[in-house]
Order: C-alpha cells, then sequence, then structure tokens
C-alpha cells in the first residue's frame, strides 16, 4: 500500500533554524513596508527571543534591513542580486556594460538595466548621466509595472498568457495625471509598444521625469531585461521620444545579439 508522501522529499533532513528564517524571509518578502519584531512573532507564532536572534544574523549578513525610524525590518537589495544570478543563464551583466556607457556618453542621462521578477520590475545596475543634476535611484529599487517604461517594453513582449497574468495583477493606481489607470487602454499600449520597439513614461510615476526604454532578448526570443535612459522632462522631451526610442531599441538589440538572440521574436 502506498502511503501519502509530504510535500518535502527530506523534511527529516531539515534544520528547524533554517527553516524558521526561510519563513521569516517569506514573510517580509509579501510586507514591503516591514514588519517589527513583534509583528513578525505573531504572524509566524515563534517567540520574541527567537525572531530577534534571527533578525540579529540576517541583519549582520546583510540580508535584512532595519528602519530605526519605526524599527521595522525589510529584505535589503542584496537578495535582487541572489534573484537575478539564479533566474538568469546569461552573462546580462558583462553584455551590457558597455553599451549602457556608450548610451549614457551619447543622450548624457542616467541609463539603467532592469529584470521582471515575480511581478516587480527591480533595477539591477546603472550609469550616471554626465550632466550636473540627474535622477538616479539605488540598485534594487522598484516601480510600478504601469508607469516604468522598461517594464512596459519587457512585458509588451511577453508571451500571451503570461503577459495577461502580469498584468491581471497590476492594480493600476494613478500616480500623476498622465497615469493610466484602466487596464484595456494599457493593454493598448503594450499593443504599440510591441509595434514600434520601446517604451516611454511621459511623467507617469513622478511629475517632471520622463523614461525612455526597450527590451532585451535572450537567445530564446525571451525578453529577460530592459534598457532604459531617464532624465527631467524638460531635457528628456516628449517631443524626443521616437528618435531616443530608436536609438535604444537598436542598443538593447546589440546587447540581445550577444545573448544569442537571432532577431525573430
Amino acid at each position: 500500500m502506498k502511503t501519502a508522501k509530504s510535500n518535502f522529499q527530506y523534511k527529516r533532513y531539515h534544520i528547524p533554524n533554517v527553516v524558521k528564517t526561510i519563513a521569516v524571509l517569506n514573510l517580509l518578502s509579501k510586507n514591503p513596508k516591514g514588519m517589527t519584531q513583534l509583528e513578525i512573532s505573531k504572524a509566524t507564532g515563534f517567540t520574541i527571543s527567537i525572531v530577534f536572534r534571527l533578525l540579529a544574523t540576517l541583519q549582520d549578513y546583510e540580508c535584512v534591513e532595519k528602519n530605526p525610524s519605526n524599527n521595522a525590518y525589510t529584505i535589503s537589495n542584496k537578495f535582487v542580486s541572489f534573484a537575478y544570478q539564479s533566474k538568469n543563464d546569461d552573462d546580462l551583466f558583462e553584455n551590457s556594460i558597455d553599451i549602457m556607457r556608450e548610451v549614457r556618453d551619447t543622450l548624457m542621462e542616467t541609463t539603467m538595466l532592469g529584470v521582471l521578477l515575480d511581478n516587480e520590475f527591480i533595477m539591477i545596475q546603472q550609469q550616471l548621466g554626465r550632466h550636473s543634476f540627474n535622477f538616479t535611484a539605488a540598485v534594487g529599487m522598484k516601480a510600478p509595472l504601469h508607469t516604468s517604461a522598461p517594464a512596459k517594453a519587457v512585458i509588451a513582449f511577453l508571451p500571451e498568457v503570461e503577459k495577461l497574468g502580469v498584468v491581471g495583477k497590476i492594480k493600476f493606481e494613478r500616480y500623476s495625471d498622465s497615469t493610466v489607470t484602466d487596464k484595456k487602454a494599457f493593454l493598448k499600449i503594450l499593443s504599440e509598444i510591441k509595434n514600434i520597439g520601446y517604451a516611454t513614461d511621459n511623467e507617469e510615476y513622478v511629475r517632471g521625469m520622463n523614461c525612455v526604454g526597450a527590451p532585451i532578448f535572450n537567445a530564446c526570443a525571451y525578453p529577460v531585461a530592459a534598457l532604459w535612459v531617464t532624465g527631467p522632462s524638460e531635457r528628456l522631451k516628449a517631443s524626443d521620444f521616437a528618435k531616443c526610442g530608436e536609438y535604444i531599441a537598436a542598443k538593447a538589440m546589440e546587447i540581445s545579439k550577444r545573448l544569442g538572440f537571432s532577431g525573430n521574436k
């Protein structure tokens, strides 16, 4: 007679504190605004002393960060690189860095590289612009998918079922007068992006800031990342989006070909 098996093949070998650490990290991943030790204790059922030791260890290894203003813990950006490196076999950064610098030197604006991970678009590398004033962000920065030029550039080229799954989870919160807050309108924009090959953010998330981005494909013609520039709307003007977009798309394609992309999407 066959007996029911546990979901965990090697459960008998599990180390209790490792299991508890994973539970805490999983909890924090679902609460991006952070949680206090007490909140984590109540949510997990672990004692305060255990939670304290787990968080202290994770903090020493820079895996979590503590906000001194409210004592809430959040997952650090170190996990961004963990997730990226485990999900991408292609050496994206090595094949992108010189092109990022070329784009930065040509357009003079901050140039960024990012990936879509678990329905979030995350910036993994940047080259600061050449102007005295530039927009910049910490590695690990996340932006709403419906306002982000690079996110839209990637989502537009996802397989249809996957694309609809991602779009279906977007809350379409309004951030400015330019923000698209309707799913049907957003899908139409994605269709247009797929036709022209690049996406824009016309002050849709932050007033006074514009972005232009294009997708990067791997050897399987899958959009694994995006290359984009960001700058003040008075310099990176909407009237220049087409010219800038075509340039960014061409440079993103250079990276794609280095990753083995043949040119058939």
